[in-house]
């Protein structure tokens, strides 16, 4: 019964209220707002608790703190928590109808009941502590324990399922692989899990992996897994040292929107359509382009709009964009984003008035626009299926709810829909597609699904390139995800039109993950040949360009600073790291954009600071 309404209002005892309204229920689902107002004091930070029947699908302005049973805590977002004294904050949800009403019940904001109901108590939190263990001998292999605690006792017994997980260390052959469920009486607030090394005399690097925390039952979870080491500790070679740390300056040609910037003269990402010759991607006249651009990230987030827009108008943050010198952005959007009828969140109307009213995807279209006015290109990123943080959950293109040839229809969409416009200059089929395999002929090949989605999007738009990534593992040989492009040599891809093909690779340092490779101490020095390994190759023997469609580091691990000397030596044509240009004269390096722009990236932070200014 699309239009029902239905209310409920209140407050607590130091005058802070709510109110709570559906005001879209069509019987399967619904939407609800609502509106939270400051009393006499303003609020810094706000929580609302209830009990509900349905089951929240998508959330905007705040976050699901918790999610017990049937009761939900939900939180502010980053940008609206502080509240002024007698000032208003709205946020919502949609959800599916479930079991009973579409009102909760027993609501408690700040701590206070709304009405008669008590509050419900705050559920306590678990922990994992990392740790790391020697790997021992086969006869007498190393143990790792692993603390798991609650924030406080509880008066009802606490359940969490755990298990490991492979990472550098694989099951089997580096650690025995185990899982289990761990049980807190009333009362206790620690236990510990044990996992068992497979011991052996073989000298290699430390190698990690994790141990997850799921199905808690009486508590939340708010960081659900721990990092294990296992420690080379054989004696016929000594341990790694600590590298010593070094990293020289590096001057760049900053460059222009209409210029581009470059290591060696590379041409401008703007005027007009691009193609690609041999490793170079090159403009109508056969100059050759280096992509110098920054990734925006939000259209694939809750929000569907592009993070940000909450603080300044997205014409504002796209010039500043131009001005510090980068020609493209990488924009990543989900499938649901594309298909969204209603408004996106996370907007200040105020500050973007010609936003007010549409679909996220007439806001893409308004970014795409602005962007031509100012040079700016732009690479179109499938970042995910449903909306939300991260890559797929799956690791693929496609989910139970969103097909392969959905997936295939809406590039072909979005090809036509800027046949035109000449900002967009091509598809980055899909973000990290870690679990697919590549040319196996298989549901879950990459290599296979990426070619049928080019010659789709060629078949409409013959204009755009077609950025293709990697995946996680190729032939037993594990990289960053998206970042293993090993495959190429054995199956590459060919692509109904001719000149239009870039692999992409994605890449990261230590802080990120410790990967075996940043672990040895002369690590730096075999970054080169570890690029040249997974994805350099196709640049340096001719194959087609390189693009990193994601680099980047917040520079707190001090092993990160010299990947990042290694990468950007390396995108600029050195590829020894010797401090010399290896490009052919008009040539330029591998193309790329740093993730990210936006300062809210937990691993990487941004190019701007947490102000989204400066």
């Amino acid at each position: 019964m699309t239009g029902t309404l239905s209310s409920v209002s209140g407050a607590t005892e130091d005058d802070t209220s709510l109110l709570y309204n559906v005001r879209d229920n069509w019987g399967a689902g619904f939407v609800a707002d609502l509106t939270v107002t400051a009393g006499d004091v303003s609020l810094t930070g706000w929580t609302l608790e209830f009990d509900a029947g349905f089951e929240i699908t998508n959330l905007w302005n705040g976050v699901i703190l918790s999610h017990v049973g049937t009761h939900y805590v939900i939180g502010n977002a980053s940008w609206n928590g502080t509240v002024a004294a007698g000032s208003s904050v709205g946020f919502g949800f949609q959800a599916s109808a479930g079991t009973g009403s579409a009102i909760p019940d027993s609501f408690v904001l700040n701590g206070g009941p709304i009405g008669e109901p008590p509050a419900e108590p705050v559920l306590p939190e678990l922990a994992i502590d990392g740790m790391a263990f020697d790997e021992g001998s086969a006869a007498s292999p190393g143990h790792g324990t692993f603390t798991v605690t609650l924030s406080e006792a509880s008066d009802s017994p606490v359940t969490v399922n755990w298990t490991t997980a492979g990472g550098t260390a694989e099951s089997g052959s580096d650690f025995v692989a185990a899982s289990g469920t761990l049980t807190f009486a009333p009362g206790e607030t620690s236990k510990t899990i044990t996992v068992e090394a497979v011991g052996d005399d073989v000298v290699e690097a430390n190698e990690a992996f994790s141990v997850r925390l799921s199905g808690a039952s009486g508590a939340t979870i708010p960081t659900d897994q721990a990092t294990g080491v296992i420690r080379n500790d054989d004696t016929d070679s000594p341990t790694p040292a600590t590298p010593s740390l070094s990293i020289t300056d590096v001057t760049v040609t900053e460059g222009t929107p209409a210029t581009g910037g470059g290591s060696s003269g590379g041409g401008s990402a703007a005027g007009g359509w691009l193609s690609t010759s041999g490793n170079q991607i090159v403009d109508a006249d056969g100059n050759s382009v280096q992509i110098a651009g920054v990734n925006w990230f939000g259209f694939e987030s809750s929000n569907m709009a592009p993070h940000g827009l909450w603080t300044r108008g997205y014409k504002d943050m796209m010039d500043q964009m131009a001005d510090l010198g980068f020609n493209t952005i990488r924009l990543p959007f989900s499938s649901d984003m594309l298909h969204a009828t209603g408004t996106a969140s996370g907007i200040d109307y105020s500050k973007n008035p010609d936003l007010a009213g549409l679909t996220p995807l007439e806001i893409m279209d308004k970014i795409v626009a602005y962007a031509e006015d100012i040079g700016l290109k732009i690479i179109l990123d499938h970042h995910r299926s449903d909306s939300g943080a991260g890559t797929s959950g799956n690791g693929l293109w496609y989910d139970a709810s969103h097909s392969e040839d959905q997936w295939i229809s809406d590039w072909q969409m979005l090809a036509e829909r800027y046949a035109d416009n000449t900002a967009v200059i091509g598809a980055d089929l899909h973000n990290e597609p870690y679990n697919g395999t590549w040319g196996d002929g298989g549901v879950t090949d990459w290599a296979r699904a990426a070619t049928e989605a080019g010659n789709a999007i060629g078949a409409v738009n013959q204009n755009w390139l077609v950025f293709v990534e990697g995946i996680g593992t190729y032939e037993g040989n594990s990289y960053w995800w998206g970042g293993n492009l090993m495959g190429v040599r054995d199956h590459p891809i060919t692509l109904d039109v001719d000149n239009k093909l870039v692999y992409s690779a994605h890449d990261y340092p230590n802080s990120v993950y410790p990967q075996s490779w940043f672990q040895d101490s002369d690590f730096a020095a075999d970054l080169p040949a570890k690029f040249d390994q997974m994805w350099g190759y196709i640049y340096q023997e001719g194959i087609a360009p390189v693009y990193i469609g994601e680099f980047g580091t917040k520079l707190v691990d001090p092993k990160d600073a010299p990947w990042l000397e290694a990468i950007t030596s390396y995108l600029g044509g050195d590829f020894d790291n010797d401090g010399t240009s290896d490009l052919a004269p008009g040539d330029t390096g591998p193309s790329w954009t740093y993730w990210s722009w936006n300062p809210n990236s937990g691993d990487t932070g941004g190019i701007l600071n947490d102000d989204w200014t400066t």
